[in-house]
């Protein structure tokens, strides 16, 4: 808050050594490519990575809100001692995460943004990893409540931060079921793989966020009995992730435009993602699952390293601009987070084949380091900036033309 920085930047290693840990893990179950393809995995870690950066800049505005809110507006006034922030804030925000969950599941304007978490056709830790660009707007239709009942800024962001972290390991298949008391009240991998199936009987239940008791109380839980099957009933069929963060708001847009009543134009927006206007023929039919397979483009082992190492580094450049990129001005804050979101949509085009992909790929190269270079001089002087941009585009260009990726022969997908 304010000239603090994003100490939630912290916790990528941990996210980062527990993906790890469970490929290892899967690795020596023998269920490695039966979990892990590096192509989801690097959508998934993009449009986590995508959603950091572009999250700085929204939560310019979130963020002053509900400041705004609780300073003007709020009803209650706690005693600085007083706990009842907190007992409010942590069951507050898991409450009402359970609200907000559910509505984005059913109004299609809200699973718009909220659908890019789901459209992972694997199930492991990085798909935590995956989430909506735009889903911070929507997180402060429901939250602002918090804001008149007394919860300070700070303890709100702590709360909710805290309400995210417990869910990244609950995205897991090699975590059966715990004993039942644990299941009985906590969400865990079992309540949250139902979530994530797209079978008729596991669609839109689950919600909780570390309580599954709101899904027993409000009807909405259902028990693991099979093997959920992953993704969007509607696939992605890419790794791009702007597209994935565009696709169902295109989709829904199609629907209002082919609608002919205006009744029905507006309906499109608020309706169940399912519904179609009268007359109006399903534009994306859903596939036989039954004859489905996952999407996987073939890939070659060495464009797989070198997609993997450049990952790497953008991911970490990424951490120090999360870190103080609410401290940057608007220019440089706009510039780091378009250099990096172009990073991870060349990155996914290079595992896709896109024949555009390795042009672009040159301009990532390019991008990041004169981005960087403007703002290291920034902070610490000409001669640094240029020094650290100048060693960022010489190891990306003696990866890119030790690997030859883009030349390197089509191999096996996994």
């Amino acid at each position: 808050m304010g000239e603090t920085p994003n100490y939630a930047v912290f916790a990528t290693p941990i996210f980062g050594a527990a993906i790890f840990v469970e490929t290892m893990l899967a690795r020596r179950k023998g269920r490695l490519r039966e979990l892990y393809s590096l192509g989801t995995a690097v959508s998934d870690v993009g449009c986590g990575a995508v959603f950091q950066v572009m999250e700085v800049l929204l939560n310019l505005v979130t963020l002053a809100l509900y400041a705004w809110l609780y300073e003007h507006a709020r009803l209650v006034h706690w005693d600085d001692n007083s706990p009842w922030p907190w007992v409010i804030g942590l069951v507050g925000v898991d409450f009402l995460y359970y609200w907000w969950h559910r509505v984005s599941h059913v109004v299609n304007v809200m699973w718009a943004v909220h659908g890019v978490h789901h459209q992972s056709e694997d199930y492991n830790l990085a798909v935590a990893l995956r989430q909506p660009v735009l889903e911070p707007l929507t997180w402060l239709l429901f939250y602002w409540v918090l804001a008149l009942l007394g919860v300070p800024p700070l303890v709100y962001v702590i709360s909710f931060g805290l309400n995210l972290f417990y869910q990244f390991w609950i995205h897991t298949e090699l975590v059966g079921r715990l004993p039942r008391p644990i299941e009985w009240v906590l969400n865990t991998p079992s309540h949250h793989r139902v979530h994530h199936g797209v079978d008729a009987e596991y669609l839109d239940r689950n919600y909780g966020g570390v309580l599954v008791l709101w899904d027993r109380l409000f009807g909405s839980f259902q028990p693991e009995q099979q093997r959920p099957t992953y993704g969007t009933t509607v696939p992605l069929r890419s790794y791009n992730p702007l597209w994935g963060n565009a696709q169902h708001l295109h989709r829904t847009w199609r629907l209002s435009r082919a609608a002919t009543r205006w009744r029905d134009k507006l309906w499109a927006w608020v309706a169940h993602p399912a519904w179609l206007p009268p007359g109006v023929v399903e534009p994306d039919p859903k596939p036989d699952r039954g004859r489905y397979h996952k999407y996987r483009p073939p890939l070659s082992r060495a464009k797989a390293w070198y997609v993997a190492a450049s990952l790497l580094l953008v991911v970490g450049l990424a951490g120090p601009f999360v870190y103080v990129g609410h401290l940057l001005p608007l220019p440089q804050i706009m510039a780091a987070a378009g250099v990096l979101a172009l990073a991870h949509v060349a990155l996914s085009g290079l595992v896709e084949g896109k024949p555009w992909a390795s042009a672009l790929d040159w301009v990532r190269i390019a991008g990041v380091s004169v981005v960087a270079a403007w703002l290291c001089a920034a902070a610490w002087g000409l001669a640094t900036g240029l020094s650290i941009a100048g060693a960022l585009a010489v190891v990306s260009i003696v990866g890119r033309l030790a690997l030859r990726p883009a030349r390197a022969v089509l191999a096996s997908a996994e």
